[in-house]
């Protein structure tokens, strides 16, 4: 029997002169000069399938890096009015295209499909390469086509019989376990929202319902000795509802308020009610949101509290007014993206009580194929009035079914990617792909 590095030799003997006899790549020198693309669209958007892009759009060289690119396309989302995504494709042209750059958008309706949606991203990102394609020896060898209207416009908005409104109904429902224990979460939801060019309209109602049971958990007597065994079942529960009203005043000033209306079992209450009204500021025009968004925002407005338990102020109903602060930055660029948020809140009539939340993600290109991306939260708490003053239970506490005092919260991610070799992005290969799961 041959050794494993007689087989290896024989076998890289053979495809030598296989490889010899092959035919010289003619195209070689063609998809060599075509037109370098880099797609920067993050992989979690629906509609941004990179594998798709590569197989429909293949009269292009698809590079990993932005520094190998002649063209630097920047996808940003945004939500609609009408429960659909706005698409904003940015052409950005390097290199021997520098200072050439395109916009064109592309709107998905709220129901089209993940294949409808990366269609039309893609279908949007052919138009837009054309122009950078022309200039290059690929240009000669596209064509041009072109699908009539079968009725000619008429100039008049379409007729929509449901005056801009959408309705939304979701509800979610987990459920797993093993032989001693059993988890159930459900949440269900409905909202309805109009939104124009002058008004936006949203109301919302929501519960949720949370139950952990524990089977056979021992029973001890005070010297330690097993007695029998028992189940230890923990339930919490919320609900909740929502109205905002915004009306656009110029393109930087917006006037508008929120009521809600909340219950919750977690944070001890019967009934929390709030009206915000307030005003914001956009540093910006509205229409660039989708690349960069600075706004200011100030509300204030009376909280009304019905408490499950008296709290640690003794105390099971209060009125109190509240005023809150937040500076919001929202930036799409070139060198990747970041969104930081400030939020500042006092009680009138104590300015103790206080609140400071941060909250900030951002992701930078920092050289040729290494990024990082940072997120996180931290808050600064000084106004939990909400607190019942018996305290929480150990299982309570355990199973965090009950908020308890703190003067901080806070969470954050990190994450380093470099990567190297090969520029070119051009293959796909599904063969014996990921498996997927699903994890909650």
């Amino acid at each position: 029997m041959r050794s494993l590095p007689a087989v290896a030799a024989t076998m890289c003997a053979l495809a030598i002169p296989a490889a010899a006899q092959n035919p010289p790549d003619t195209t070689r020198s063609a998809q060599d000069s075509a037109l370098r693309v880099f797609f920067d669209c993050p992989e979690f958007q629906s509609g941004c399938d990179f594998d798709f892009m590569r197989t429909e759009i293949t009269f292009v060289n698809w590079v990993r890096n932005r520094e190998d690119a002649d063209v630097h396309v920047l996808v940003t989302t945004q939500g609609t009015g009408g429960g659909g995504t706005e698409y904003t494709l940015t052409f950005i042209g390097l290199r021997r295209f520098a200072g050439q750059a395109d916009t064109l958008r592309y709107f998905s309706a709220p129901n089209d499909t993940e294949d409808s949606k990366r269609k039309g991203v893609a279908r949007t990102l052919k138009l837009g390469l054309v122009r950078f394609v022309a200039a290059t020896p690929s240009g000669a060898r596209l064509e041009i086509g072109y699908q009539a209207p079968q009725t000619q416009a008429t100039g008049k908005a379409p007729h929509d019989p449901w005056n801009y409104w959408v309705f939304n109904i979701e509800t979610f429902t987990n459920l797993n376990g093993e032989k001693r224990q059993r988890f159930t979460y459900t949440s269900g939801s409905l909202t309805a929202s109009r939104v124009t060019q002058t008004w936006k309209l949203s109301t919302s109602v929501s519960g949720n319902y949370n139950e952990s049971r524990f089977l056979d958990v021992p029973v001890t007597d005070s010297l330690g000795n097993q007695t029998g065994t028992k189940t230890v079942k923990s339930i919490s529960r919320g609900y909740s509802a929502n109205q905002l009203v915004a009306r656009s005043i110029s393109s930087h000033w917006s006037l508008g308020g929120s009521v809600s209306a909340r219950t919750s079992t977690f944070s001890n209450y019967d009934l929390l009610f709030d009206f915000a009204p307030g005003i914001e500021y956009d540093f910006y025009p509205y229409t660039q949101s989708t690349r960069r968004l600075l706004t200011l925002r100030y509300t204030v407005g009376p909280r009304f509290a019905h408490y499950t338990d008296t709290t640690i102020f003794n105390r099971t109903t209060e009125t109190r007014f509240r005023q809150n602060l937040n500076l919001s930055v929202d930036v799409t660029q070139p060198w990747g993206s970041s969104f930081v948020s400030f939020n500042a809140s006092t009680y009138l009539h104590d300015f103790h009580k206080n609140g400071l939340t941060v909250f900030g993600s951002v992701s930078v290109r920092v050289f040729r194929g290494f990024s990082f991306r940072v997120s996180g939260n931290y808050e600064r708490i000084h106004d939990q009035l909400n607190l019942p003053k018996a305290g929480a239970t150990d299982t309570e506490i355990l199973l965090q079914r009950r908020e308890l005092a703190t003067s901080y919260r806070y969470f954050t991610f990190f994450t380093l990617s470099y990567s190297f070799g090969s520029t070119n992005n051009n293959i796909v290969n599904p063969r014996f792909g990921r498996d997927r799961f699903i994890i909650f």
